[in-house]
């Protein structure tokens, strides 16, 4: 299994039993037409994507294309090597998934849970998604040591809270704030003003002084989906260039341009003719 990883650059890897994740969705399992009773084991793994392209109005997890097509596209090639290898059956999952990935990734070594909820690696600090791969092999078969596995927590220094704005005030994160849908209240928009995000958010992240050292440091991924293809910087212009095809590669664009929009006016930006700003819903 090592050698399949290394092969795709993928340095952080785990397994630990099926047993010891929190299923809260059983039923994701069964419609790939697998009994949930049958899987055994979780392969739980880490998928930098951090790349220093500096500031931006866009978090460092969207500038790249959609997260989920670099997934499905290394699932596709893992999957079947490994059901030819072990003679069992293995489901990829990524982000919709039937188990709480951050406490499974913690309880396969690969990190600790922040106060944030992120999963925070010691060399890419919170700027990884986390996957993982359920399957009926045995975990020993797999690589599973033995032993109860427990998850692993932060310091609980409190830089990721005191530096989070939004919930000194008691309001929603920021990142949900940019991916509302509608009108955005005074105070909201006053936020959004403030701190510049068209999409997402990463001040939480940047505050934690593990994530911190990783971007010091100088790691970025060594992946070579996300060094292509960036946006750092969204203009409406830009959006408004985007054919439907590639506007549906992002990962900014999943609740449609109509949020992208207003956050950009918000943000001082002009609209092109041709986008009229209404969303009902």
């Amino acid at each position: 299994m090592k050698t399949i990883w290394e092969k795709e650059k993928i340095e952080y890897f785990g397994v630990i039993p099926f047993s010891a994740c929190l299923c809260r969705r059983p039923d994701i399992i069964e419609r790939r037409g697998v009994p949930a009773e049958r899987i055994r084991s979780a392969v739980l793994f880490l998928v930098p994507y951090f790349v220093n392209d500096g500031a931006g109005n866009v978090s460092y997890y969207a500038r790249s294309c959609d997260y989920h097509l670099y997934c499905e596209g290394l699932f596709a090639r893992v999957i079947p090597a490994l059901e030819e290898r072990y003679g069992e059956r293995f489901l990829g999952f990524a982000d919709k998934s039937p188990i709480q990935e951050n406490t499974a990734a913690s309880m396969a070594g690969l990190g600790v849970v922040g106060d944030n909820f992120m999963l925070i690696n010691e060399k890419y600090g919170s700027f990884v998604f986390v996957a993982e791969l359920l399957s009926t092999a045995p975990p020993e078969a797999l690589g599973f040591s033995g032993g109860t596995p427990e998850p692993s927590f932060c310091s609980h220094c409190g830089a990721c809270r005191r530096a989070c704005p939004m919930t000194r005030d008691g309001m929603e994160c920021l990142s949900a704030v940019t991916q509302k849908k509608g009108a955005l209240t005074a105070q909201e928009t006053e936020y959004l003003k403030k701190y510049g995000y068209a999409w997402g958010c990463d001040i939480c992240q940047l505050a934690c002084p593990m994530t911190r050292k990783a971007v010091e440091s100088g790691v970025q991924t060594p992946i070579a989906f996300f060094h292509e293809e960036r946006i750092p910087v969204l203009t409406a212009a830009r959006l408004s260039q985007m054919e439907e095809e590639e506007f549906r590669r992002r990962a900014f664009s999943w609740r449609g341009r109509e949020p992208l929009l207003r956050n950009l006016k918000i943000l001082g930006e002009s609209f092109p003719y041709n986008f009229i700003l209404c969303d009902s819903n």
